[in-house]
């Protein structure tokens, strides 16, 4: 007769479970660590977008005033020192210097508190103070300012333009100013007589 000899059973340790486990737990710090990451990176994206948008406008918007100097300058009034915190509702080449009014929050907008809303792009632009696709926040601005007689006596006038624009929100914000010079002849500074 033959007699069945003992197997040994092994008594399991539980070592694969356990790194099964803390291989689970460093890909999920992992994971959240990569959204956090990919969620910021869509916000900075969305950000650059909203403040291209409100260059391009303040660029837009630059060109007409200076287009709207070349243009009317003869029938326009001489400069006049214009209010610091009303915003112009007509026309007008101001004297003294823009006023571009930093907000003391969040919830207040940047504007040009004593600029001109370019509201004849209505048509063209959406307005939306709450925001959403290919909205802006509102219209934007310019200001004309007289600087003075240009250098080098030729007749010519010397003038900045500022213009202010926002993307969809108002912490989207660009400013831009040009210095134009504006002269009613033609010199030849190359030539030699």
């Amino acid at each position: 007769m033959t007699t069945a000899s003992p197997t040994l059973i092994r008594k399991e340790g539980g070592f694969v479970l356990i790194a099964s486990l803390l291989m689970l737990l460093v890909m999920t710090i992992l994971a959240v660590s990569m959204y956090h990451s990919f969620n910021e990176q869509e916000n900075i994206a969305s950000n650059t977008k909203e403040k291209g948008r409100a260059f391009q406008l303040a660029q837009s918007t630059l060109q007409y005033a200076e287009y709207i100097l070349v243009h009317n300058s003869a029938s326009l009034a001489a400069p006049i020192n214009c209010p610091a915190s009303t915003p112009l509702t007509t026309l007008t080449i101001c004297s003294n210097s823009v006023n571009i009014a930093n907000p003391s929050s969040s919830s207040n907008p940047m504007t040009l508190s004593n600029g001109m809303a370019y509201s004849s792009l209505a048509p063209a632009i959406t307005l939306s103070t709450t925001g959403g696709n290919n909205t802006y926040y509102a219209d934007p601005q310019f200001y004309l300012e007289y600087l003075g007689p240009a250098a080098g006596g030729l007749g010519g006038q010397v003038y900045q333009v500022t213009a202010l624009s926002y993307g969809s929100t108002p912490n989207a914000v660009a400013v831009v100013q040009s210095t134009y010079e504006l002269s009613s002849s033609t010199k030849c500074l190359s030539c030699t007589e």
